[in-house]
């Protein structure tokens, strides 16, 4: 199936048809006893099996794994169509009080298929409701007669077509509608729990990142009080323990980095838990982006920035969704190849672009980006959590994420948001 609607529609749809097929038997049955000799019921009940037999084929192609096609639903309501003019043609043509059917057919295509499939079925189903008021097989009992004129087409089964015509517009166009309206709130609906989930996962991870920077806090001043003290002692020494007075220092150093990443560590968004948001220029987050990068890697790096500033922001947050996607960019790139980073305005939004020469990604892999703890990164090397901060940012500011890539023409990572944010 195309997706979950399709297969409910084509599964109702089966169920329907053979409900029709035993209702139309029955009233064959019931119109040979109340019309004795007036019908034929052999190429009636011909037609009925017929329709029954494609119902057979239709129940067995649903049980194929392969992918239905779109137009199914709309092929076999206008097989229908021709089915149910072929059985009025036999019994009565227009005269038939059963042509009221016509509009279940154009109901049920409006529920089951695009507008368009529902307007060709309402069109088919006039043109064969018209053409009954010439070629049929006449059955008394069923006859209008018009005595004003003295026999042609009466007036009252005129009126009986345009009312029809009227009414198959109106049902086609109004279920429209409202079909379309119910499945534009599906897709709708659909969004907001994705999003929904999106932000728990965000809420737990923020629970669990506060923990961790409250468990780390201790040790990490435990090292940075023997660090120095090392120092101390190592300067304390002169040249013999100069070598360990630098390793020391470095120690002290980066201790003093992991402690600024603990004290983000509870807002791992870097939005909602009380940043401010401060007007910036672009060219002035190049410190931030490249702050802890190798040289190597700095020079790697080719900065687009427009002449505008990207207005009120949440300073922190922006380097740190901007730092995780440069991040995986520069891991994919082989050296010495560049990284593009672009900021533009388009369209009332700001775009963010990081551009890389990578091996690109498979359309599975694809899918699953910016998802929480995936990560095509070797075991240890990653957690899989960097793309998905970032699409949480962007979404907090009202845009989203979007990652293109190809196997071996690398891939371009766009964030984008309001510039009214």
């Amino acid at each position: 199936m195309t997706h979950p609607g399709f297969g409910i529609s084509l599964t109702w749809l089966l169920r329907l048809r053979w409900i029709t097929a035993v209702s139309q038997t029955a009233a064959i049955l019931v119109a040979k006893r109340l019309l004795p000799g007036e019908l034929a019921i052999g190429p009636l009940l011909g037609l009925v099996a017929f329709g029954a037999l494609s119902n057979v084929a239709l129940m067995l192609r649903l049980r194929r794994p392969e992918p239905v096609r779109p137009a199914l639903p709309g092929l076999v309501l206008g097989l229908d169509v021709l089915l149910l003019t072929g059985l009025l043609y036999g019994s009565g043509g227009a005269a038939n009080p059963f042509t009221a059917i016509y509009l279940v057919h154009i109901t049920l295509a409006a529920v089951v298929m695009r507008g368009l499939w529902a307007w060709a079925l309402g069109l088919l189903s006039i043109s064969g409701f018209g053409l009954l008021f010439f070629y049929n097989v006449h059955v008394h009992s069923l006859a209008h007669m018009d005595h004003g004129s003295g026999g042609g087409i009466s007036l009252h089964l005129v009126g009986m077509w345009v009312a029809f015509a009227i009414s198959a517009g109106l049902i086609a166009a109004f279920v429209g509608l409202v079909t379309e309206a119910l499945r534009q709130r599906d897709e709708e609906l659909a969004a907001l729990r994705d999003l929904s989930a999106r932000q728990s996962r965000l809420a737990a991870l923020t629970t669990l990142a506060a923990g961790v920077a409250h468990e780390l806090g201790t040790p990490l001043g435990t090292i940075a009080v023997a660090a120095k003290e090392l120092q101390r002692t190592a300067e304390a020494l002169g040249g013999q323990g100069s070598d360990i007075a630098q390793d020391a220092a470095l120690i002290r150093e980066e201790v003093g980095r992991c402690r600024r990443i603990l004290d983000q560590m509870a807002d791992p968004s870097g939005t909602t838990l009380g940043e401010a948001f401060q007007a910036l220029v672009w060219a002035d987050l190049e410190a931030d982006l490249t702050e802890g990068l190798p040289s190597e890697d700095r020079a790697r790096l080719l900065f687009l920035w427009p002449a505008a500033a990207c207005g009120p922001m949440p300073r922190r947050g922006l380097v740190r969704a901007m730092r995780a996607v440069i991040s995986n960019a520069l891991e994919a790139t082989p050296r010495p190849g560049p990284v593009k980073i672009l900021a533009r305005e388009d369209q009332g939004a700001w775009r963010l672009e990081v551009e890389d020469h990578g091996s690109g990604m498979a359309p599975e892999v694809l899918a699953r980006v910016g998802e929480p703890f995936f990560s095509t990164k070797p075991t240890g090397s990653g957690m899989g959590l960097g793309l998905f901060l970032a699409r949480t940012f962007a979404e907090q500011l009202g845009g989203g994420l979007r990652v293109d890539s190809q196997l071996g023409q690398g891939t371009r990572v766009e964030l984008s948001w309001p510039t009214h944010a």
